[in-house]
Parts: structure tokens; sequence; C-alpha cells
């Protein structure tokens, strides 16, 4: 009765043009501070007054046209309260635009006490997916109960006479403390509350540039866990389970970054809630990190975290249970390992359209429960000519790409698919659509399915037949005329004209395909199209990445295409030797995604995890019970996959001249990337991989392997890495997060299985032995990828690099070098801090080649548009473009250890210098006093030097006498002899 009564007020006020007001409480006079930019435009909703709180301090009488008070507390505050809604802010809150806006309008049409939006912030907030993905209305705590789970303040907007009626406090204090309990306190007394699916609150603090020991997440959480602890003092019963399975989980995983004093504070003020909690009502995961965190150690709830960590995706049930960690100094009972009804979490998957089959319609979908073996068939109802349900036929469907969708790594559910098939006058054609209801697990959901798809308008092109075979795409279809200009052929009617001309080509951000022309016949056509494109001088696969189909006409203008409905509606299989194509559409455009060649029963959790145990560790390869069946392969892998080059590369080329007889087998991870003549490819996470890192005899690697490999008796792993370290690496980095830690675990395992590890000088060596922990053999030869830059060839090698990249003899090359910085979240993409185009418009015969770091291969390419800036992140080896540059930009990356050797500029660009070595890494040497050229600070600043002559090259030796006193252009082989002594 009152939500309607609001309601009709609301619409009143709305025909009269009266605006909402909000009362703004901000806790702390600091919080004005940020006031100005939280304010709605042009005063939508009123905000009348802003309330600050807190000590006596000089206060403007308005801010942005709002009055401006003050109160003693937020009690006070809302007591004296004249507006609608009220909203409650602390100091580091921020309001996103339109914001409070749309909160106004929803609370004005529903009439409900109170609305949450979605909040950004850097927290673990995996529960919030769930609760903004849709909007919801008129909602309580047990139509809604993860709403309780969601206790933070400025996202909230709460009527102000609901809160005043149901008695709620916030008590002294801030509001870190208490507003927590107040929110909950608020949503169970109301008598609806709704959910926004958008943003509306975030935090103007962010401390991720920060070193771990100084962010505000891996702090001792005394005010996160008394906030709790007030809340759970009101909470429902219940609530400790949802707080146990939703906001305990992020504070386990950032106590292993936290350190013990984070523990402490973790294991006595979550007692309560871990007390009050029913274990059956929590799922196994977080039940598991509860009963760690209450008895056990920090290491203790490390190892759990790791293993989750390795099963986000399920985990291995025996006889009921899950497994713990080996190394656990608590027993965890029975009952805390043991599956329970809470985590039977019912699956179930609609596909959005039907398929029209003559006279009948067959809609697909699955269903399953996870951790349940079984998959009966739902019952599924569609609504028929009048009020009654039709029920629907339903069919078993055994398909392993369902497997894709479940993410279910110990679980098969490639039968757990169906097809429904009913009457096609059940559900006409498109847009209509219907609501088709799924009763699985004795639960029943409700799903919009959209009719099929109908002759839609006309098109002159529409693909109905695809195929893939050895990287050539074939096609077939038929369309009008309609939209074509001349050149149409003959035929009759509006159908396409025999002789019409057509061409086709693939085209996105990674290359474009070369045209291919159509057959037309008859009004209908067929053509193929080789996936591959021209990139930095050579022919390669078309990259991973998304493309459009683009069809033109004789003059070369664009011509409509489409998918037609069943190809997207019933994907079909297009893998080959090295590409997967998936199609997509949106509108008219015929979309497609290169992938790597997974085929079906490799992709998703189940097929990687079926593939680690049944062919990897089937073999006896993680006990090393048995030894490498294929004594001549070698297994090469740069960069997991990416590139053929690097230290890997060069020990690949000096075995292949030796003609020893050996299968040398490329890991690859990209259909771009092709594996040098004489060498082949096994592409990653296929079941050929598993095979080969098997049964291998020879892995030569230059980074850390999977993380569940180990080395099997009779194998050699020898660990080139991938360069001589400026910045500090594995345990020499100091404290980090929980990601850090597992790293260092990983590589600390592995390394302990080492045969060899190569290293370029012996200063190297004691950072490997301290960074890794590494007691076996190093191999000092140098490292064998800069073999090439000694070689009696690097003069011809470099004119051959230049031409294939299309650089002048006179062109002055710049390389630009950067490395990867974890501070500003770019680690897959390219931290451009030199201005390319800036420098190529300042020194005319400079040509600047961009190269990313490795994680940066998949990113679009930098500076597009400009002649003379080439994005060279692609290139499989970058020893050949230190041959092609004459001058070398790069910060802190180790390319400046290889460059020097070929004695020619360096200029290390280091805008963030104080931030890098102080906080991201941490420098093994004074990069200032010892760098092989000089600092810059500024793109102006590398202009600069680049316009002196080069005065550094007593430095460079100085630099190459310290870190590069090996180097002799002999590594490769010497590192070959060594391999074979082992073999």
């Amino acid at each position: 009765m009152r939500s309607a009564v609001r309601r009709l007020a609301a619409a009143a006020r709305r025909r009269v043009g009266t605006r909402p007001r909000v009362t703004v409480v901000l806790d702390g006079a600091d919080a004005l501070a940020t006031l100005a930019g939280r304010l709605p435009p042009a005063g939508r909703p009123l905000l009348e007054p802003v309330v600050v709180c807190g000590p006596e301090v000089s206060l403007p009488g308005r801010v942005g046209g709002t009055a401006v008070a003050r109160a003693a507390t937020v009690d006070d505050a809302v007591h004296g309260a004249r507006g609608d809604y009220l909203v409650l802010l602390g100091p580091a809150d921020a309001v996103l635009p339109d914001a409070w806006a749309a909160m106004t309008d929803d609370l004005a049409e529903t009439g409900s006490d109170l609305v949450v939006g979605d909040l950004n912030s850097t927290a673990a907030r995996a529960w919030a997916k769930e609760l903004f993905s849709r909007r919801l209305v008129r909602q309580d705590a047990v139509s809604c109960p993860l709403a309780l789970v969601d206790l933070t303040v400025p996202n909230h907007m709460f009527r102000l006479a609901s809160w005043r009626r149901a008695g709620v406090d916030v008590g002294p204090g801030a509001l870190a403390e208490t507003g927590a309990a107040a929110v909950l306190a608020a949503s169970l007394a109301a008598d609806a509350f709704d959910v926004l699916p958008r943003p509306v609150a975030g935090s103007t603090v962010d401390d991720t540039c920060l070193p771990v020991g100084q962010q505000a997440r891996f702090q001792p959480p005394v005010t996160v866990l008394q906030a709790l602890r007030r809340a759970a003092e009101r909470a429902p019963t219940g609530w400790c389970d949802l707080a146990a399975t939703h906001l305990l989980p992020p504070l386990y995983v950032d106590a292993v970054g936290g350190g013990e004093h984070y523990f402490a504070a973790l294991t006595a003020g979550a007692a309560p809630i871990i007390d009050g909690m029913d274990p059956a009502g929590v799922p196994v995961a977080p039940r598991l990190g509860a009963w760690v965190a209450r008895h056990g150690t920090l290491h203790d709830l490390a190892l759990l975290q790791d293993l989750l960590a390795d099963h986000p995706h399920g985990l291995r049930v025996s006889g009921g249970l899950v497994p713990v960690p080996a190394g656990l100094s608590v027993e965890v009972p029975p009952q805390w390992r043991r599956i329970a009804d809470v985590d039977r979490r019912p699956r179930v998957r609609v596909s959005e359209r039907a398929v029209r089959v003559g006279n009948r319609c067959r809609l697909s979908g699955a269903t399953f429960t996870e951790y349940v073996d079984e998959a009966p068939l739902p019952t599924l109802t569609l609504p028929g000519p009048g009020q009654e349900r039709v029920r629907l036929d339903v069919e078993r469907r055994h398909d392993p790409r369902t497997n894709e969708w479940a993410a279910r790594a110990f679980e098969d559910r490639s039968d757990a698919g169906w097809e429904a098939w009913f009457d096609a006058a059940l559900l006409p054609e498109a847009p209509a659509a219907r609501i088709v209801e799924v009763l699985a697990a004795g639960r029943t959901t409700r799903h919009q399915v959209q009719g099929p798809t109908g002759p839609g308008s006309p098109v002159p092109v529409e693909v109905d037949a695809v195929g893939l075979r050895d990287g050539v795409l074939s096609l077939a279809g038929s369309g009008t005329r309609t939209g074509l200009g001349t050149g149409l052929g003959t035929g009759t009617g509006t159908g396409l004209g025999t002789g019409t001309g057509l061409h086709v080509d693939v085209s996105g951000p990674h290359g474009t395909t070369s045209g291919a022309g159509l057959h037309v016949e008859g009004g209908r056509f067929t053509g193929a199209v080789r996936l591959s494109t021209v990139e930095l001088g050579r022919r390669v696969r078309l990259p991973v990445g998304r493309y459009e189909l683009r069809v033109t006409d004789e003059a070369g203008a664009p011509v409509p295409a489409r998918w037609a409905a069943h190809l997207l509606e019933e994907a079909p299989e297009l893998v080959d030797a090295r590409l997967r194509v998936t199609l997509a559409g949106s509108g008219p455009a015929a979309l497609l995604r290169v992938q790597s060649p997974l085929r079906a029963h490799e992709r998703g959790a189940f097929g990687q995890q079926d593939l680690r145990s049944r062919v990897y560790a089937g073999a006896g390869a993680a006990n090393g019970t048995r030894g490498p069946s294929y004594d001549r392969m070698v297994l090469l892998e740069t960069f997991r996959g990416r590139s053929v080059g690097d230290n890997p590369g060069a020990i690949g080329r000096e075995l292949l001249a030796r003609d020893l007889g050996l299968d040398l087998v490329w890991v690859v991870d990209d259909p771009a990337v092709d594996p040098p003549p004489g060498t082949r490819a096994v592409v990653r996470r296929t079941e050929a991989w598993y095979d080969a890192l098997a049964n291998a005899r020879g892995y030569v690697a230059n980074a850390g392997a999977p993380y569940w490999f180990e080395k099997r008796s009779g194998q050699i792993h020898l660990q080139t890495w991938h360069g001589t370290p400026l910045k500090r690496i594995g345990e020499d980095r100091g404290p980090g997060d929980f990601a850090t830690w597992r790293h260092r675990r990983r590589l600390d395992g592995q390394a302990a299985r080492w045969d060899a590890m190569l290293s370029p000088g012996p200063w190297c060596s004691d950072i490997f032995r301290s960074a890794f922990r590494y007691q076996g053999v190093l191999w000092e030869v140098g490292y064998p990828r800069n073999d090439v830059l000694l070689s009696p060839g690097a003069g011809t090698l470099r004119d051959d690099v230049r031409h294939r990249l299309g650089l002048a003899p006179e062109d002055r090359v710049l390389l630009y070098a950067p490395t990867w910085r974890s501070y500003l979240g770019q680690r897959d993409s390219k931290p451009l801090f030199l201005d390319a185009a800036q420098v190529v418009a300042s020194m005319p015969d400079v040509v600047v080649l961009v190269r990313g770091h490795y994680t940066a291969t998949h990113d679009s390419a930098a500076f597009p548009g400009q002649a003379r800036v080439h994005d060279v992140t692609r290139y499989p080896d970058i020893a050949e473009l230190y041959l092609a540059a004459d001058v070398l930009v790069t910060d802190y990356s180790s390319v400046m250890f290889d460059f020097v050797l070929t004695d020619k500029p360096v200029v290390l660009l280091t805008p963030d210098l104080e931030q890098y070595r102080e906080v991201e890494r941490g420098f093994y040497f004074d990069l200032e006093e010892h760098a092989p050229g000089p600092l810059a600070r500024s793109t102006a600043g590398v202009l600069e030097e680049l316009s002196r002559p080069d005065a550094d090259t007593s430095r460079r030796a100085s630099f190459r006498s310290r870190f590069c006193p090996l180097e002799q252009g002999r590594s490769a082989a010497q590192t070959v002899d060594r391999l074979l002594e082992l073999w």
C-alpha cells in the first residue's frame, strides 16, 4: 500500500515538474574537496542540503549553488534532513555521472525503499557480476539475498522516510566502520529494494601503483572485519553463510600478500562469522578457506588458495570429498570437505533463437547440476494458442562443445545437451519472441526465445555454406542484385547474374587477406579466400583476432554481406591444423574470429583437464615412472608459443645446422607464428602439445613451463631464460601479492629439476642462483640469441631485414622497445612514453620501429596511419631488429644488454624512473651510474640526445665488459655441445 501511494505521489510530482530532493551526508569535512565533481548537472536531482559531519572547520555556505550545513554525527544529519532521498559518502567516495538521477528515477517508478547500483572498485567482488547482471525491482531479503552481501555505502540511495521509520542508526565513528551495519539494517527493514545493473559510485583513491605493503587492501583488515561483525549482530540467520561465501574469501587471498600481521587480524576478526556459519550452507571452496583461516597457519592458507587458484572450474571429488593440499599443518574434518547441496548448483543454457526445420522448430540447450554426474533431460513448456502451456518433445544431444559453456574441469558435460521440438506455429518468425520455461533439478527458469529468422531484408551477398581446409576459407551462397552497380552479368529476376564481378577478402586490425574473386552462376556464388596476410615483409596466417568478411564490386565499392542465419544459430566446426574460425554477426556485417586450432574435445575446462590427466599424466609424466617415448624429439618454446626466436631459436638453428636427425618441434600459440624450415609446429594446449611435453627427450624454453609440468626421468630440461635482468626477479623482488607468491612457488619447484640453465656471465649467474634459489648447473656461455649480432654475415642480414621492412638505405632507424608495467595495468599492452609521431615530425630522416613486450603481441598496432612509424611487436626475432636499427630507445628492458653488443647508441627513456625503481620492481644496480647511454625524461629529451654526436662509446664498452663478458658469437655452438653431452 505504501509503495503504491509513493508511486502515485511521484507521478504527481513529475506532472507538476517537481524535482526529487536528495540529502547528501558527507562523513568528514575532507569530503568537501571532491564534492563539486559529484554534483549532478543542472540540479537534477536537487541536493537539499549537503550536510558535513565532523570537527569544527570552516565550511562554505554553498557549493555549486547547493547549501552546505553541519551536523555532529551522521544520525544527527539524517534527523535534520529535508530531502526525499538519502545518500551517504565518505572522503574517498566518488559518484558517477547521472547516477543519482538514475537512482531517484528508479525509486520514483517502483516505490521501493532503497536502490543499490554497482561499484567501480579494484577490490574482489566476484558476486557482483551476478547481482548486477540485470535490473531487479521490488526485491527483499528472501527473493534477493545476494543484495545483503553488498554493504558498501556510496552505491546505495535510501528513501529518507523509510530510513527514519525503520529507526536505522549509524552510531558514532566513521562510515567505514559503522556504515555496513546501517546498510544491512536498512535493507532488512525495507518493504522492497531495487538493483540497478550499472555502476553508480567508485573511489577517488587508487593505490595500486604503491608497493604491496602500502596498498590499503593489504593492510590488516581490522576496519572491514569490525564492520562485518557489526552487521552480523543485526543480521538474520544465514547471513554469516553469505559473508563466509562472498566477503571473506578475498581476504584469504590478500592475506598471502599481507603477511602475518594481516593473518592475525583476519583470524581474530573473522572468527565470529566463521563460528556463526553453517558449513552446509557455504560452498566447499570458501568453506575450506574458512576452516584453514580459523585453525591453520598463514602457510596453510596460502597452500589452500594455491589449490583453489589451480582449479577455478571445480574441484576433483573422490568418495564425496574434495582434496586438500599436501603439507597442511591441520587436518580438515570430512564435513568441511564434503560436497553439500549448496554446491550442487543447477545450470541451464537455452539458445536465443529457434531453428525452423520444415513445419517444426528446434530449440537447443543444455542442463546439468554441478558436482552431480547425472544430467536428466529437462521439461520444457511454451505458451499455447490459449492460456495453456504446451510441453515440448525433448531429445538428448551429444556435443563435446557443451563442455566449453559448462566450464567444469572434472565433469564431462558433452551429454548434457538437448534438443526440443515443437510446432512452428507456436513461435512465429523473428522478431517475435516467447518465454520458454525449463524445469531442471527441481527449479524452473524462464528464458526468452526468438522465433526462427525469416527471409529478412535482401542483401546482395548471403553466405550459407562455409568450410576450412589448409588455411583456405571456402564460401558459397546466394544474393540479389539490390545495391549492386554495373557489371551485373546476365541473368533474370533479382538474383545475382552470371558473371557478376565480386571480390572478397577478410580484413581486421592485424591484417587483410589478398582479394579473391567469387564465381557467380545462376544466382549463386562460390569462392575461397586464403586466410593469410603480409606482415612485416613476410606472408603469414592471419593472427589471432577479429575480422570482417568484405565483399566489393568491380569498381571496388563495398557490397553488403552477411552469414545465413543457420550458420550463426548452428555454428559449424571450422578447424584445420593451424587455424580455427568462428562466425559472428552484428547487423548486416559478416564477422569472424581467428583462433588457435583447438578442436571441440580440446577446448574448455574439461577438455584441458582431460588432456592433462589422460595424455600427459597418463603417460607417466607426473611421477616419472617411464622415460620419454620420443628419443629424437626436442621441444622448443619461446615466450609460451608467441615467438620462435630468442635463445631457443638460436639453439634450434644450431641443432638444425648439425643435421643430427632430430625432430625439432616448436610450441606455437598463434596461427601467424611459423616454425623455421626444417622444423615443425605443435599448437599449445592441443592433445599433441600435451603428448610432446610428456614424451620429448629434450625441452628447451626461455621461461617457466606450465605449472603442472614435472620433468620425467630421462628428459632433459634446459632453461635459457630471456634476458639479463636489470629489474629484480623471482625471490629478489621482495614482498608481493598472491600472484607473485604463486609465480615464485612454481619457479622454485621447476628450478630444482632443471638439468641446466644458461647464463651470459658471472654477474648474471649470481642473480639466477638468488632469484630462483637455483643450486643446479649453470652454463656460462653467453646468450645464443646474440650470436647473430657478432656473426660475419651481420651486415648482409641487416640489409636484408631493412629491405623486408621497406626501409631505405638512408633512413636513420630508431628502435623503441619499452618493457611492461604492472602498476599501469598494461602487461598485455604497450606503455608508450615515446611520441613516435613527434619524433618523425621533428627528424624527417628518422623511421621509428615500435617493439612492444612479448605479452603485447595481440595488442593493436601503435601509431596507426604514421607512414614512418612501424609496429614490429610481432616480428619473429628482435635480434634482427637490432641489426636493422641505428639507435635503441628503451627503458628498463633487458634489450639494452643485447643491443650494446652492436656498439650503436642507446638512449633510456625513463619518465617513471623513481616509480619503477622504488615501487614496481627495484634494480640490481644503479641505472643512472652504469647505463649504456644517457637517460631522458621525455620525448623532447630523447630528441635532444639524438641531435647530439655519439659520445658514449666508452660508456658502452664499460657496460659490455661488466655485463656481457662472454659474448663471442659462439654461444649457440657451446650450448649445443653441452646439450648433446647430456643426451
